[in-house]
């Protein structure tokens, strides 16, 4: 009889664990859903909708911009957007996408600097030079005829529980040589909503 009772209680624990092991699995909910979509999530900030749309319609003036030069091997290097908003926000999330979509669309015709890996870059030309990796032709850097950049500004207005958000996404192409400023475009937007929600 005890060895019954100690059988059943054994049981009893193992589908007990096992249901939290279940239930611990399962994990919240998830839906996928269009990123060029709003969502339900709400907010009055920049959102994936307006990363896609600002960067798709930017993209494709300046690379019809790009395309009408005669030169065949001009040089573009990405740098930094300026974030002067209310909103903490990864430029690089614009940077990114932008010349994604330029690489495919104008290459080999033009060609993308990546200096943000500059450090990796000079450390594998090192390691050429020094006969610690077999390596092509010495080359030197390339120089960028144009920079791509810009600037993301806001206006925001509170009230109570409601909020309201202007903001102007600014993309720019410079002349390295003399600072002027070839093209640019803009994306601007406005949002009322809710000021509760938490942007990360």
């Amino acid at each position: 009889m005890p060895t019954t009772k100690i059988t059943r209680s054994l049981a009893a624990l193992a589908l007990l664990g096992a249901a939290t092991l279940a239930t611990g699995c399962a994990g919240a909910s998830m839906q996928r859903v269009d990123p060029r979509a709003d969502d339900d999530v709400g907010g009055t900030l920049i959102d994936s909708a307006d990363v896609i749309a600002a960067t798709d319609s930017a993209a494709e003036d300046l690379a019809g911009v790009l395309l009408a030069y005669e030169a065949n091997q001009l040089v573009v290097a990405a740098t930094t957007i300026k974030n002067e908003s209310i909103q903490p926000f990864n430029t690089a999330l614009l940077t990114d996408r932008m010349r994604n979509s330029l690489v495919r669309r104008t290459s080999p015709r033009v060609k993308y600097l990546a200096r943000e890996h500059i450090d990796e870059v000079l450390r594998e030309r090192q390691g050429k030079r020094e006969g610690v990796y077999a390596g092509g032709a010495m080359r030197k850097l390339l120089g960028a005829d144009y920079l791509l950049t810009g600037r993301i500004n806001s206006l925001s207005k509170r009230y109570e529980g409601d909020r309201a958000d202007y903001f102007q996404l600014n993309f720019v192409l410079v002349d390295a040589e003399d600072s002027t400023i070839v093209w640019s475009d803009s994306y601007e937007f406005k949002k009322v909503g809710d000021a509760g929600v938490i942007y990360q």
